[in-house]
């Protein structure tokens, strides 16, 4: 491919907040540039909420279209907006490219690149909660959606085998469309310890069991004070960290509140922050990571805890169980807190080798897909 000739890529998401997704969408267009400078032209469209990307984005130099009407609810109106506003960018700019990283921009950004002449359109599925969520009509509701926006897309990037599997047995696409690519995390000096604890307030005998996660269902922060709970019954020099809000809906977060105000014994060892965007240098304070999710495509968070060495416990979740020489899997409370508990003991072997997809690989797999459009 020669210089004078860029491909025109649009990166295309939903929200615009510092997500799982949206970190995805920024690690590649940082290592694009970085990679392969000069070869690519990149653009993002995004909803206007929240907006921590956009900010990142910028300092990269990358322009951002906002589509004011594309939220993540589904909402007839605004969905019809948001189609026209993405139809018309896709004429004006004429992309060789369209990137998708969430379901609903699939299937909008599906029909407006096909109707734009947009020569290739890939997605990336970040996990499949927004199926697996729900059960009976609804799901098959959402199972069809899905099948319907495969028919607009080229390629389907799955993240681990388990998730093909599922694409697979619900016929979400054709195998063909298929390709694997496991997500990876810019590359990162391993942080000093010492932040979180002076934070806190916390002694130096103190260890900590953390996790960085929106306060909301599918990341299931009530399994992870119920662990805190076992926990404590055995020890208690031990601090539960969990970093990060609810972004989608609060109730949940009050949820959590009422747990803590029924369990106050195990409330004064529980400390919840909200977003922090240094959370990775607070992090390198816990002892163990603790991810007791119930629905994840390839968690950032636990590849981020393995590059700084810390150990990883965590349900059998998304692509998690496929990394399983270097996370300890448990499928209930009770075990969750035994894995826990050998791990602080030291009884536990636990491997931090480089996790999940070389960075460079990860660019280099995406590069191709792009090129091939």
């Amino acid at each position: 491919m020669e210089d004078k000739k860029k491909v025109r890529v649009l990166q295309l998401v939903t929200r615009s907040d510092w997500a799982g997704a949206q970190k995805v969408l920024y690690t590649l267009v940082y290592g694009l540039l970085k990679y392969y400078p000069g070869k690519f032209e990149i653009e993002v469209a995004c909803g206007q909420e929240n907006g921590m990307l956009i900010t990142e984005l910028k300092k990269l130099g990358i322009e951002v279209h906002i589509i004011p009407d594309l939220v993540r609810e589904i909402s007839p109106i605004k969905d019809l907006k948001s189609y026209l506003q993405l139809k018309r960018l896709l004429r004006e700019k004429k992309y060789d490219v369209v990137h998708s990283h969430s379901s609903k921009v699939r299937l909008l950004g599906g029909i407006a690149a096909m109707r734009s002449n947009v020569k290739s359109l890939i997605y990336t599925v970040h996990g499949w909660w927004h199926i697996e969520q729900y059960k009976g009509i609804k799901r098959r509701i959402f199972i069809i959606a899905e099948r319907i926006a495969a028919h607009f897309c080229d390629r389907i990037v799955l993240l681990c085998k388990r998730d093909l599997d599922k694409a697979k047995q619900w016929k979400i696409g054709r195998e063909s469309q298929y390709v694997i690519i496991q997500n990876a995390i810019v590359p990162t000096e391993k942080v000093q310890k010492g932040k979180l604890k002076k934070e806190l307030g916390l002694d130096e005998n103190v260890e900590i069991v953390g996790n960085v996660a929106r306060l909301d269902p599918p990341k299931n922060p009530i399994r992870f004070l119920e662990v805190a709970k076992l926990v404590f019954k055995q020890r208690t020099d031990v601090a539960f960290v969990w970093i990060g809000g609810s972004i989608v809906d609060d109730s949940y977060g009050k949820l959590v509140q009422k747990w803590l105000d029924e369990n106050p014994d195990v409330a004064k060892h529980v400390y919840l922050l909200p977003f922090r965007k240094d959370a990775i240098e607070l992090m390198a304070d816990f002892d163990v990571f603790l991810l007791t999710s119930d629905a994840e495509g390839m968690p950032l968070v636990v590849l981020e805890a393995l590059s700084q060495g810390i150990p990883v416990v965590s349900t059998d979740v998304g692509c998690v169980g496929e990394m399983e020489k270097q996370v300890s899997i448990a499928d209930s409370i009770e075990s969750l807190c035994k894995n826990v508990l050998e791990i602080l003991s030291d009884t536990f072997q636990s491997v931090c080798a480089a996790p999940g997809c070389n960075f460079e690989d990860f660019i280099v797999n995406y590069a191709k897909l792009f090129c091939g459009a």
